[in-house]
C-alpha cells in the first residue's frame, strides 16, 4: 500500500525523483494542503495556473459524490431523454458543467419548493444536489485559504481545453488509445478497455481519451470520459512517459 501511495505520488509530480530519501516538490506542499483526494487536488491546482478554477471545482466536486442523475428502473427511457440535453459528445465533464449551470439557473427562477418538484420531475436527486452544492462551497473556502483567486472567465465562454488539461495531470493512469477501428482502448500498465455503454462517447470513440475511472464488471469499462489531445499528455506527463525512435 506504501509503494502504491508513492508510485501515485510520483505520479502527480508531488515527489522529487530521489529514491533514497523523497521529498515533496512545490506541487506536494500544496497537494498536502487540501482535504481531497491526491488526484483531485492535483486537477485542483492545475486548474489555478490554467485559469480555469472554478468549473474544475465542481467537475471535481460532482466526481467525489454520488451522480446527481437517477435513472429509476420504471422510467429508465423517460430519464434518458430528460438528460439528453446536457450530454456534451466530445466530455463526459463538459455534460457535468452544463447539468451545473441548469441546476443553478432553476434555483434562481423558482421557489423552494417548485425547485424541489422541477429536480423531481427531470429525474435529478434534490439531497445530492445539496451536498454538490456543499462540496463546491467547501472547496471555495479550501481555495480561500491557499491564496487562490478563480480567474474571471468571460461570461458564458469556457476554456474547455484548460478545463481537460487539467483534469488530466491527475488522469494519467486512465489514459486510452483506441486500437485500430474497433472500439476497444489500449490503456496505461498494458489494460485494455471499452467506454461505459452509458457515456456520450461510446457510439463513436476518440482516437485518445482519459477516464474518471476504470471500473471492472463484465470487463474493464472506462466511465466519465473525454477526448484528449496526446501532445498534452506529453507535457503533463513529463519523466513518465517511455520513448521509443
Amino acid at each position: 500500500a506504501i509503494r502504491d501511495g508513492l508510485t501515485l505520488l510520483h505520479e502527480l509530480g508531488a515527489l522529487h525523483d530521489n529514491q533514497d530519501k523523497p521529498s515533496l516538490t512545490t506541487i506536494g506542499r500544496d497537494l498536502a494542503r487540501i482535504p481531497l483526494d491526491p488526484r483531485m487536488a492535483r486537477m485542483l491546482i492545475e486548474a489555478n495556473t490554467n485559469g480555469c478554477l472554478d468549473d474544475v471545482m465542481v467537475i471535481v466536486a460532482a466526481m467525489t459524490i454520488q451522480d446527481v442523475r437517477e435513472r429509476p428502473l420504471d422510467f429508465q427511457a423517460q430519464a434518458d431523454q430528460a438528460h439528453a440535453r446536457f450530454k456534451d459528445k466530445e466530455s463526459d465533464f463538459l455534460s457535468s458543467l452544463k447539468l451545473w449551470d441548469y441546476i443553478g439557473d432553476s434555483r434562481d427562477e423558482l421557489s423552494g419548493n417548485a425547485f424541489r418538484k422541477r429536480m423531481k420531475r427531470e429525474f435529478l436527486h434534490y439531497m445530492r444536489i445539496r451536498e454538490w452544492r456543499d462540496l463546491v462551497r467547501q472547496l471555495r473556502d479550501v481555495e480561500r485559504q491557499l491564496g487562490w483567486s478563480p480567474a474571471d472567465s468571460v461570461a458564458g465562454e469556457r476554456d474547455a481545453a484548460a478545463v481537460h488539461q487539467s483534469l488530466l495531470t491527475g488522469l494519467l493512469s486512465n489514459i486510452g488509445a483506441r486500437d485500430g477501428n474497433s472500439k476497444e482502448f489500449q490503456g496505461a500498465r498494458g489494460t485494455r478497455f471499452m467506454v461505459f455503454p452509458g457515456s456520450s462517447l461510446a457510439k463513436r470513440p476518440p482516437e485518445f481519451l482519459m477516464a474518471a475511472e476504470l471500473v471492472e464488471t463484465s470487463r474493464l469499462w472506462a466511465r466519465d470520459v473525454a477526448k484528449i489531445e496526446p501532445a498534452w499528455v506529453e507535457r503533463a506527463a513529463g519523466d513518465l512517459l517511455k520513448h521509443s525512435y
